[in-house]
């Protein structure tokens, strides 16, 4: 972008200069102008495609709004969001995992950020799909609480997976194909027990290691028992804890047997049922 353009005429014979105006120069050069200016055309280019972004990108978050997807991903302002202490690193993805007509669910990070480009980085890499990225507890919100949230700036964007990614990674698992073979399925109860446990919320955990138990599954009936021996969610009771133990061992579990040894050098184990 130039500060001034000057022309001169000059005579090759005796070598006098004068200026010349831009009006009286040839067609052709005029025509040329454009090539001084290119860093601004592309200035203005760059500014009016970032303009028509971000209103494309306001646009689509008042549709994602009104008609949510699950899986659509917000990031938010961790204190304003999730109501908890502000600190230096604020900002964290929630995501929608279940939705009515008046109500919103969301899944939040366990992780928190200080700058939006890592939150980038983290999508770029796929760690939205790693087990341990979103806590098990959930938050909800009313339509019109999340409407609030984010015309006062506590969700500053909203996006929605394309082809199970944004950024190029992925945010939410693809349909997994129907497996050629019956392998070991897990239990679910089971599963959600060991996740509750993680969380540190051991009530909770016992209620789901309960139901696995009572289903007949020989590693929920281990985590159960191991529980009462523990007092973990519930008061140390030595009686349940032999009792799902056996239950365990019975079923061939190794490590349950392990354990009912061990208890039961502190505790009286004949009574239990061993066929």
């Amino acid at each position: 972008m130039p500060l001034s353009i000057n022309y001169q005429r000059q005579c090759d014979d005796c070598g006098y200069v004068t200026p010349a105006p831009w009006y009286s120069l040839p067609a052709l050069e005029l025509a040329s102008f454009i090539k001084y200016f290119i860093g601004l055309f592309i200035i203005v280019y760059l500014l009016t495609k970032a303009l028509l972004g971000a209103n494309e990108q306001t646009e689509n978050e008042q549709t994602y709004l009104s008609e949510p997807k699950l899986f659509d991903t917000y990031f938010v302002y961790s204190d304003k969001f999730t109501g908890k202490p502000k600190r230096i690193n604020n900002l964290k993805v929630a995501q929608l995992v279940e939705f009515d007509d008046k109500n919103m669910t969301f899944r939040i990070a366990n992780y928190t950020y200080k700058y939006n480009k890592d939150i980038e980085i983290a999508m770029r890499t796929s760690l939205l799909v790693q087990d341990d990225y979103f806590s098990s507890k959930t938050l909800t919100f009313s339509k019109q609480q999340i409407k609030q949230l984010y015309d006062d700036g506590s969700i500053y964007k909203i996006m929605r997976p394309e082809l199970y990614s944004l950024f190029g990674g992925f945010v939410m698992h693809p349909p997994r194909p129907k497996p050629l073979y019956a392998g070991v399925k897990l239990d679910k109860y089971n599963q959600q027990g060991i996740t509750y446990f993680k969380d540190g919320l051991y009530k909770e955990a016992l209620n789901s290691f309960t139901l696995s138990a009572e289903g007949g599954y020989s590693w929920g009936q281990l985590n159960l028992g191991q529980m009462y021996r523990d007092g973990q969610g519930t008061e140390i009771n030595n009686e349940k804890a032999a009792y799902w133990l056996n239950k365990a061992t019975l079923q061939g579990n190794p490590k349950a047997k392990i354990e009912l040894a061990e208890l039961c050098l502190s505790y009286d184990c004949s009574k239990l049922d061993t066929q």
